[in-house]
């Protein structure tokens, strides 16, 4: 259930102190790793820095990573509790899902435009539906907002959902369906007003 032999490999040459072997782990992961950070911490700039953390700590920490496991839970595992004791430092509070997420520059960042929208008004429509399911993941709180980022986002199976979190795999069960639970009354409510 460990890494994959290439992978395994270019840890250990990273481990051994070989810059371009770290680059590559960088480049594999650093996408993944800053949509996670932005899912929880809701902030662009915060984010950016959480990622840049998180790899600074993994190049310190790659002696400690055990390759029986995989590394994507491992390095998810630290992304989670850097940003959870970030929130915890900042005491950030959760998104209204009342008034818009701000961003600086406008756009939602993990927005993934549909290349296949039939027509400008189906597009907006899609667009529309995206920033009310992100809202409503928003206004969930850190706990279980990582869950369902985890399992939806990120595509991780609950198992590796409790590796990452470091909880068992109950918890994450009862956390998903909670924050599934939560998301349908907010979406509910929302269509209820608009309709």
């Amino acid at each position: 259930m460990g890494s994959k032999p290439e992978e395994r490999e270019r840890i250990a040459r990273a481990r051994r102190g070989d810059q371009d072997a770290f680059r590559a782990i960088v480049r594999r992961y650093q996408r993944e790793v800053f949509n996670l950070a932005l899912r929880i911490l809701r902030n662009r700039e915060d984010a950016e820095d959480a990622t840049q953390e998180v790899f600074v700590r993994i190049y310190g920490a790659l002696h400690q990573y055990d390759p029986r496991h995989p590394f994507r839970s491992w390095l998810l595992r630290i992304t989670h509790n850097l940003c959870i004791d970030q929130i915890r430092r900042k005491r950030i509070s959760t998104v209204s899902i009342d008034r818009p997420v701000a961003q600086k520059d406008g756009e939602v960042g993990w927005e993934i435009p549909d290349p296949d929208a039939a027509d400008p008004l189906e597009e907006v429509m899609h667009r529309e539906r995206r920033e009310w399911i992100e809202e409503a993941i928003g206004a969930l709180g850190p706990t279980l907002r990582t869950a369902i980022t985890l399992r939806h986002f990120h595509g991780l199976r609950y198992e590796e959902i409790a590796e990452v979190l470091d909880v068992p795999l109950g918890t994450v069960k009862v956390r998903i369906f909670r924050a599934r639970a939560a998301l349908a009354k907010i979406l509910a409510r929302r269509m209820e007003g608009e309709g």
